[in-house]
Order: C-alpha cells, then sequence, then structure tokens
C-alpha cells in the first residue's frame, strides 16, 4: 500500500512539473478592495477614477495563474466583456518596484483606458509577487515570466499575436529591454521613468545597495556582471524594435539622464525612437501628466501597428 501511495503522490508531482511554459493553469475574477485599502494608490489615480474602473461592467480583469520554468506565476489579463467576432492587439504591461501585490488595483484606470482604446492588456506580475510561486531576481530568471506571456497569448483565441506591444515603468522599463534584447515578438514598445543604467542608478540611490544584496546574494562578488545585464546602455545595439522613451524632469527617483543617455545611444546607432522629457512629470508620469502620457503611448502603438 505504501508503494501504491509513494506512486500516486510521484505520479501527481510530475503531473505539476511537466506543465509546459506558459500554460494556463486556471483564471478568475480580480476582486478589488476599497480605495483606502490600497497603499500608496493616491499616487496614481484619485479614488474617482478607480471606482471609474473597477464599476465598468463592459470590462474583465482576471487573474491568471500559469507556468513559467516550473512555477506557478501570476498576470492579470484585462479585456472587453463582450468581445468581438476578430483579435484585439496586446499590451503587455511591465510593472515597476519589487515584490507587489497590488498591481491590478493601482493600475486598474490605465488598463481600463486600454481597453477603452482597442487594445487588451496582460501584466505579468513576475515570480514571487501576487502569491506566485519563487524568486524576484530583478532582471535574472523572472525574465522568463516575460517570454512566457507569449506562450499564454497564444492560448487566447482574440489575442492578435501580430500586433503584440510592450510597456514598462522603472524597472519595468529594465524588463522590457531584456526581453526585447531576447528576441520577444513585438512591433513596438514604451518606457516610462526607465532604469537604463542600473549603476548609475545605485550611485544615485546609494540606500538601494543594501536591497540589492537582498535579491542576489553573490551581488558582492559578481556585482559588474549584474549590472551589466540589467543596463541597456551596455548593449543598447540589441533594441531593434521602435521604442517610445517617456520621462519626467522632475523624476526624484530615477533621473532623466537615464532616458537623454539612452536616446542619445539609439540615435547613433540609428535605431527608431522617439524620447519626450515632460517638464512636470514625476517618476511615473501621474497626476497632471496622465493624459499626456497615455496619449502618447496610445499613439505610438497605433502607429506601429501592423494592419
Amino acid at each position: 500500500m505504501k508503494s501504491i501511495a509513494l506512486f500516486i503522490c510521484l505520479f501527481a508531482f510530475a503531473t505539476v512539473c511537466a506543465q509546459p511554459d506558459g500554460a494556463i493553469l486556471s483564471r478568475i475574477p480580480v476582486t478589488f478592495p476599497s480605495y483606502s485599502a490600497v497603499h500608496d494608490i493616491s499616487w496614481y489615480y484619485s479614488e474617482s477614477e478607480y471606482q471609474s474602473a473597477i464599476s465598468d461592467k463592459r470590462i474583465s480583469f482576471e487573474k491568471l495563474t500559469y507556468s513559467s520554468d516550473g512555477l506557478k506565476v501570476i498576470a492579470y489579463l484585462v479585456t472587453p466583456k463582450e468581445k468581438s467576432t476578430g483579435t484585439y492587439p496586446v499590451i503587455v504591461f511591465n510593472r515597476g518596484s519589487y515584490i507587489r501585490n497590488d498591481i491590478a488595483f493601482v493600475h486598474a484606470p490605465l488598463f481600463k483606458m486600454f481597453v477603452d482604446s482597442g487594445f487588451i492588456v496582460i501584466a505579468p506580475a513576475l515570480r514571487g509577487s501576487e502569491g506566485g510561486e519563487g524568486k524576484d531576481e530583478l532582471g535574472g530568471s523572472d525574465v522568463a515570466d516575460i517570454m512566457n506571456i507569449t506562450k499564454v497569448l497564444d492560448q487566447l483565441k482574440y489575442a492578435d499575436t501580430k500586433n503584440v506591444f510592450m510597456l514598462g515603468e522603472s524597472r519595468g522599463g529594465m524588463m522590457t529591454f531584456q526581453a526585447i534584447k531576447n528576441r520577444f515578438q513585438m512591433r513596438a514598445a514604451a518606457t516610462v521613468g526607465a532604469i537604463t543604467d542600473l549603476s548609475m542608478y545605485v550611485n544615485d540611490q546609494r540606500w538601494e545597495e543594501k536591497t540589492l544584496t537582498s535579491f542576489w546574494s553573490d551581488y558582492n562578488l559578481n556585482k559588474t556582471e549584474i549590472l551589466e545585464r540589467r543596463s541597456v546602455l551596455r548593449w543598447s545595439k540589441a533594441i531593434d524594435v521602435p521604442i517610445l522613451i517617456l520621462h519626467g524632469a522632475k523624476d526624484p527617483q530615477v533621473k532623466p539622464e537615464h532616458a537623454l543617455r539612452f536616446a542619445q545611444q539609439l540615435s547613433n546607432e540609428g535605431q527608431t525612437y522617439q524620447l519626450m522629457i515632460l517638464a512636470e512629470g514625476n517618476h511615473i508620469l501621474s497626476g497632471p501628466c496622465t493624459r499626456e502620457r497615455d496619449r502618447q503611448v496610445v499613439d505610438w502603438f497605433q502607429r506601429h501597428r501592423s494592419k
């Protein structure tokens, strides 16, 4: 009996582990908390904007669990509730920061805006966030969680996989650059407040270096390699898709120099890009810059959409 029970356990374990990358394991509706229960949401949107997004009955917010490197990780899928017979262009949204458990909440109005503009949105949370398995490596093996989104989209019959775009905010910009380098198939990309040189960022934000050591136990030993892998300024020739670079002139976290130096390198290399520094912009171009940020992103993606 023990041997039979062991066999059943091993079989069940093997079945779980055998899930191919990108396999959708579950889909459930997002349950939204009250505005006051979402930490720092006022930095992103007002209560009225939040309520407008989450109460819109035309839009479906889903929490997906999918397989990536044998881990169960999370992504959020935002689509029209009543879908047309055709397909929708896709925006892959790469969130900022480290471990997150509020992605669908703080970005709900942004996702609604994209759906209202004719897109569907998928936002990989990355391993270790939103209840997903694994450990966030801030641009290490977690890049696979973005790369495997292609296989998730292949399972959505209403996703136009010939018109996939990518938007990265802050750390998400850094992830977007790595996805491009790793040949994620997209028509164009856009970044907001992106880190382009992690060494410069660490030098400007000295307190962050202690945080980084919690992600990489070998940081002091392999610092040069770790920082270079995550710094597009070291390998900007790999950026071979049209890219919109948005940055706030008053960004206190990631200085505009990140965007300026990156744009200069792309110009020197003859790459297709557009740079916009918003004079009153903060790190995520929220508040008075939100509408212009969103208009520029939608216009950029529409411009590069294949008909």
